[in-house]
């Protein structure tokens, strides 16, 4: 699951995590979205082996809680 997410700082940095550190990219709102995830280390296969894709709906909302 190494690499298979992607971290934000408060600076919206996308962090580096490859060579185990936090290795901070250039902000989105500087460079944009395409940009930055280069430098995310990123491993998108990963992300899917995972299973990272999730399917959001209201139809969750409409559930009730049983507890």
């Amino acid at each position: 699951m190494r690499n298979s997410y992607l971290l934000l700082d408060e600076y919206m940095r996308f962090l580096n995590c490859v060579d185990g550190g936090k290795k901070p990219s250039k902000s989105i709102l500087d460079v944009g979205v395409d940009d930055a995830i280069g430098d995310a280390g990123f491993d998108e296969a990963m992300f899917f082996k995972r299973g990272g894709v999730f399917k959001w709906s209201n139809e969750d909302k409409k559930k009730k809680l049983d507890w």
